[in-house]
């Protein structure tokens, strides 16, 4: 997978783009926060504007997962306000789209997404996930299904204990997983983690303080599979945004090799040419 490390970047020094996909995205303006320089596929901010429309029927080469930020999106007559997910396999007819006042949208294709007039083979049904309404879904406290053993006997893993999560997507195929996890303020561990898959991570409400330092909402990181992380904390809780290729996440754990500091020096681990987005500076209040 060539995909460099990243951990992490603030996406507001990330600049706009809006020459760099065409057809479905026509219009709107696109951020790249990592990329795969051999199939294409991207993590992307994508901004539209108020009044965008796709009015015909079309169907995207790749698969388009979603979740809105801000604004409002339609899709297929399917209203997507804050907070909303969707998930939409390659092939899938669009017979419209549009946003009334304008949107932002984290937006992840699984390569470069080329657009075709017309009805979409639909081939792969299963693997649609329509809508998920995060601010209107229960939060789910087990966290068995992310590989945290919250019955372990030595209190390693308490800190996990009051975490709560969504679940928005696990492919029928592959079993990657899409969530969103909520940790409450002043939640902190002094353990390591290890994941056998990628892990993602936006983070769209509150702090979260690690190795590399520092996190503000819209802080991104990409994290190949076997990289040691942590330990993490919050002051102020937090809402993260999480994705995995690879399969389902699993986590071994390991005490940390030094205990967890609020005053964590910021220490970025990023590719050379995203180094002049290096967090070197508080972002600004707004993720976008």
């Amino acid at each position: 997978m060539a995909r460099p490390h990243i951990e992490f970047i603030q996406s507001q020094a990330v600049p706009w783009r809006d020459d760099l996909w065409s057809g479905r995205f026509d219009g709107a303006q696109v951020k790249i926060l990592s990329e795969d320089d051999e199939t294409g596929a991207a993590s992307t901010m994508v901004r539209y504007p108020a009044g965008w429309s796709r009015p015909s029927a079309e169907h995207l080469s790749t698969d388009e997962e979603l979740l809105v930020l801000g604004g409002d999106l339609e899709i297929n007559g399917v209203e997507y306000g804050e907070l909303c997910y969707a998930h939409i396999p390659a092939g899938h007819t669009r017979h419209s789209a549009t946003s009334r006042n304008g949107a932002m949208a984290l937006t992840f294709v699984s390569g470069e997404p080329e657009t075709s007039a017309g009805e979409g083979p639909d081939d792969d049904a299963e693997r649609l996930v329509e809508k998920v309404d995060v601010l209107g879904t229960k939060l789910d406290t087990s966290l068995r299904e992310l590989g945290v053993d919250v019955d372990e006997g030595d209190g390693m893993l308490d800190g996990f204990r009051k975490f709560s999560r969504i679940i928005c997507r696990e492919d029928p195929h592959t079993h990657d997983q899409t969530w969103v996890l909520s940790a409450p303020p002043l939640w902190r561990n002094d353990v390591i983690e290890i994941h056998p898959v990628v892990e993602e991570m936006y983070l769209i409400t509150g702090d979260l303080t690690g190795d590399t330092g520092l996190m503000k909402p819209g802080a991104y990181f990409w994290r190949p599979p076997g990289m040691p992380h942590g330990p993490f904390g919050s002051k102020t809780g937090n809402l993260l945004f999480f994705r995995t290729q690879g399969g389902p996440l699993s986590t071994d754990f390991q005490p940390g090799e030094h205990l967890f500091s609020w005053d964590a020096k910021l220490n970025p681990v990023l590719p050379p040419e995203l180094a002049e987005y290096s967090p070197k500076v508080e972002p600004e209040a707004a993720y976008y």
